[in-house]
């Protein structure tokens, strides 16, 4: 799995994940505590809870992943949703 994150503008950030097969890439903001949001997603799977959840404004768009931890494996689903101010409690 490789995961980087790089500023690449005023208030912007290219997020890019890929595990050899699959990529995803997305420009965020960074305006938002998205960096600190993701890394408290990844490190709360090793707590009780199996399942963790946070959401890049892509502004209007909003992704969200959903990480699923089963065993030794982690399961990654990166949702899109037309506009974060509507979509939050989706």
């Amino acid at each position: 799995m490789h995961f980087s994150w790089e500023l690449s503008g005023s208030g912007w950030a290219t997020c890019r994940i890929w595990d050899g097969s699959t990529k995803h890439r997305d420009s965020v903001s960074y305006c938002t505590n998205a960096l600190a949001d993701l890394l408290k997603g990844v490190t709360g799977l090793y707590g009780p809870h199996g399942i963790q959840r946070f959401s890049f404004d892509l502004e209007p768009v909003e992704a969200r992943w959903i990480l699923r931890r089963r065993n030794s494996d982690v399961h990654i689903t990166i949702r899109r949703f037309p506009d974060m101010s509507t979509s939050f409690d989706a």
